[in-house]
């Protein structure tokens, strides 16, 4: 990309805003600016698409300061987008997301810019501007079966680029697909310990995809969470993922909207036959005190499928703990606290961060676990 009105227009106090929020170190922001323009221009071959410039840009620099944190010995820091950059999309909530959709953009702006034009052209109408095989073949003056053949070529290109020439960038962003069956390593931390990361195993149907932290507990039967694939509202809502962060955001969204309209009405719809069932509160003996000990199961008499969370991950799916843990990635649990609410029984959840003073509490009636209060300092944010 070449065109010299782009670089004459580049926004250098967002990126200057982007890079201090990014390394916690506003005076070092200036020189990875710098650092970002220089490696930004050595590369501005890659750059196909002059829409996608500024997020092109943004991937850079989260590289650029990347680099600069390994040096140091230190972590990247994260922070709300809205207290550094004032002119993103209003869909953007906070600053990890935009980054890493703004890394993903310049991945596959620079995986496809490495096939044939003609496959290239075919995967962004099809993929991209989501046309059927039929309409992609009518524009191209082609057949269907030519570009469903275009398609599997384009795709077998991708996987080799990505194990390949592109096989840093792909890990770094979690896009590599694991093994079938063995455990991989993640960048997401357990939300138990906040110390651990969490290790992922994804089992073709009727396999599940699991995930557990090797510090909480080392046994490779162990299951902190797990989504069994041989249900197919599992099946169909993680169907085509691999990145654990795209995996547990879409599981928790689902989670709070299914729990949450069952706690409110006493019952929820079997997955698969869509009976209602009643809701109903567990306590297991068979655990030790803690998170995972209580939660909510519904099993259907006719399908023979159960649907169940832990408290726990009750808490984590509320959007109040969502927003929460974007503001502080490293969470650790707190024991769970039996109190008084209201003349009954309840119990409290909570979560505090890592290396501060924040905390977010849940309050649950001791009974039904039906949500009772929320409290915490993401509550009163934007």
């Amino acid at each position: 990309m070449t065109d010299a009105k782009l670089w004459r227009e580049v926004d250098r106090a967002r990126l200057v805003r982007l890079c201090a929020a990014m390394t916690g170190d506003r005076g070092a922001a200036d020189d990875l600016v710098q650092e970002t323009l220089l490696e930004a221009w050595r590369i501005r071959h890659r750059l196909h698409q002059s829409e996608g410039f500024e997020q092109w840009l943004a991937a850079i620099a989260r590289n650029v300061c990347r680099r600069w944190a390994r040096q140091r010995g230190r972590e990247l820091a994260t922070a709300p987008l809205d207290a550094v950059m004032t002119t993103e999309p209003r869909d953007a909530t906070d600053l990890e997301a935009e980054l890493e959709r703004a890394e993903m953009a310049a991945l596959v702006d620079a995986a496809l810019g490495r096939i044939p034009a003609a496959t290239r052209e075919t995967m962004r109408a099809r993929y991209l501007e989501d046309r059927t095989v039929t309409d992609v073949a009518r524009r191209q003056g082609t057949t269907p079966d030519a570009v469903s053949m275009r398609l599997a070529r384009g795709k077998t290109a991708l996987r080799r680029l990505l194990k390949g020439e592109l096989r840093d960038e792909a890990e770094s962003l979690d896009l590599t697909v694991p093994p079938a069956n063995d455990w991989v390593h993640t960048r997401v931390h357990c939300s138990q310990c906040g110390f651990g990361t969490l290790l992922m195993r994804i089992e073709p149907a009727p396999g599940s995809v699991a995930f557990r932290c090797a510090r909480c507990d080392p046994s490779p039967l162990a299951r902190a969470v797990e989504f069994p694939l041989a249900n197919p509202a599992f099946a169909r809502l993680l169907d085509g993922l691999v990145r654990p962060t795209a995996i547990l955001r879409r599981a928790d969204a689902w989670s709070h909207a299914y729990y949450a309209a069952g706690m409110d009405t006493g019952h929820v719809a079997c997955t698969t036959c869509g009976m209602p069932l009643p809701l109903q509160a567990y306590e297991r003996n068979d655990l030790p005190a803690g998170l995972h000990r209580r939660g909510l199961y519904a099993d259907c008499p006719d399908c023979g499928l159960q649907v169940s969370t832990s408290v726990s991950a009750l808490t984590l799916a509320l959007p109040e703990a969502q927003a929460f843990r974007r503001r502080h990635p490293r969470l650790r649990a707190r024991p769970p606290r039996e109190v008084d609410a209201h003349g009954a029984p309840a119990i409290v959840v909570g979560f505090e961060a890592i290396g501060g003073t924040a905390r977010l509490e849940a309050l649950f009636a001791a009974d039904s676990l039906r949500l009772l209060e929320v409290h915490g300092p993401s509550l009163t944010a934007a």
